[in-house]
């Protein structure tokens, strides 16, 4: 009897919590809703504080919500936070238009770490061709694998400088795979940020650096995070910028 209750507690108990969520999960996509309406109203103000409200509860925001709040930052004059919202939505959906938005926006401003390096480049290409290019390495890593294999099973002679070049290249994709987790851009978020030559705040001071800029942002640890910045690997405090992911 006490596990037929039991089971009878758990059920109603799962009801209601999926109850909860789905209310939840309408509340937001109606205050979602209010605030496009109110953005297309052309009432910024009011949509802002809205988006702002709803962003941190949606799991996959999508490029054309930080368009939005890029466009409201702008209007207000916070270049900062717009140049963090265009950011936001190349991360969505990296393309030549928001780029070039970016680099407009940071021209005007005065600000660096935008206009398109090699480097940048480089990442720009990696973003928009990620999955195909993984896909095309790990197939051609599995055909070099699978001659290796039959060569082995033929007891054909193998070249060592084909197993090296196997292993390197299957490093390589790891290293690829693992590039996201690793490098990030930010954007300073304040005047004054000191850059270190290492993560303690006893090094030497190397350079100050005002807010608006973006840095190439490459791992570190603790509060520190390393950042390449006028071809020098340099450490700052991670709650001086702002991370884009």
């Amino acid at each position: 009897m006490q596990a037929y209750y039991l089971k009878k507690i758990i059920f109603f108990f799962i009801i209601n919590l999926s109850y909860v969520q789905l209310a939840n999960s309408q509340s937001d996509g109606y205050i979602l809703k209010k605030a496009d309406s109110l953005f297309k109203s052309e009432n910024y103000t009011s949509a802002e504080v809205l988006y702002e409200q709803i962003l941190p509860k949606i799991k996959n925001p999508s490029n054309q919500l930080f368009l939005k709040l890029a466009s409201i930052k702008e209007k207000k004059g916070d270049f900062l936070k717009t140049l963090y919202y265009l950011n936001k939505a190349f991360e969505q959906n990296p393309n030549e238009k928001i780029l070039a938005k970016l680099n407009e926006t940071a021209t005007l401003h005065e600000v660096k770490g935008y206009e398109l390096s090699d480097f940048n480049f480089l990442i720009l290409f990696y973003k928009q061709y990620s999955g195909f290019l993984v896909a095309l390495l790990l197939t051609l890593g599995i055909y070099i694998f699978v001659i290796l294999f039959i060569k082995k099973y033929k007891t054909n002679y193998i070249p060592i400088s084909q197993k090296v070049f196997l292993i390197v290249y299957l490093i390589g994709i790891g290293l690829l795979l693992n590039l996201p987790d690793k490098y990030h851009q930010g954007i300073i978020n304040h005047d004054g940020v000191l850059l270190r030559s290492e993560p303690s705040a006893a090094a030497g001071i190397e350079e100050t650096i005002d807010k608006g800029h973006r840095l190439n942002v490459l791992g570190g640890n603790d509060i520190w995070r390393r950042v390449y910045w006028n071809d020098k690997f340099l450490y700052l405090k991670e709650s001086d910028i702002w991370l884009v992911e």
